[in-house]
């Protein structure tokens, strides 16, 4: 009888494990910090610069089909007050995903922002400097800690990519 009760146990200990592993696999998942010190590159190469990124804000975030998306504000201090007002970020993805409801393919873009009253409008470059998207944002009041770039992953797996406190969905596809 002891016997058939520890199988049972042993039998809903897997099952708990395996339905936790599948719950996490149906969404995004943020990477370890050490994870995205080996990937994050020293610098970008955006509209004919080779522009530094900056660790301390950046993210790595993994989507449910094993694939990343590196998010990397850029330092343009010495640049042009026109290339600082134009970009502010890198998103590197090994595969296609959606800023928004803008759907894109894997690459490399830069990200840039544009305040137009009581809201923000991200732009979304190709490395030639040609604008591929523009994506409204919302605001998030009260949002704590508040960092220049940060992935928040809701419980449900969906991640939103916030510049400060305003922020646009991203998923892999």
């Amino acid at each position: 009888m002891k016997q058939t009760k520890r199988i049972v146990v042993y039998i809903a200990v897997l099952l708990a494990v395996s339905a936790a592993q599948n719950a996490n696999s149906k969404g995004a998942v943020l990477v370890s910090d050490q994870r995205l010190k080996q990937l994050l590159p020293a610098t970008v190469f955006i509209d004919g610069e080779n522009v530094p990124t900056q660790e301390r804000n950046a993210v790595l975030v993994q989507f449910p089909n094993g694939k990343v998306l590196l998010a990397s504000l850029i330092d343009t201090a010495g640049y042009s007050s026109a290339y600082q007002e134009k970009y502010a970020g890198v998103l590197l993805s090994q595969t296609g995903f959606t800023v928004g409801a803008k759907s894109l393919d894997a690459g490399a873009y830069a990200i840039g922002q544009k305040k137009n009253a009581d809201s923000v409008t991200i732009y979304v470059y190709n490395l030639g400097g040609e604008k591929v998207a523009e994506v409204p944002t919302e605001r998030q009041e009260n949002l704590r800690p508040l960092k220049p770039l940060q992935v928040i992953v809701a419980a449900d797996g969906t991640a939103r990519l916030y510049l400060g406190p305003y922020y646009v969905p991203v998923a892999g596809r």
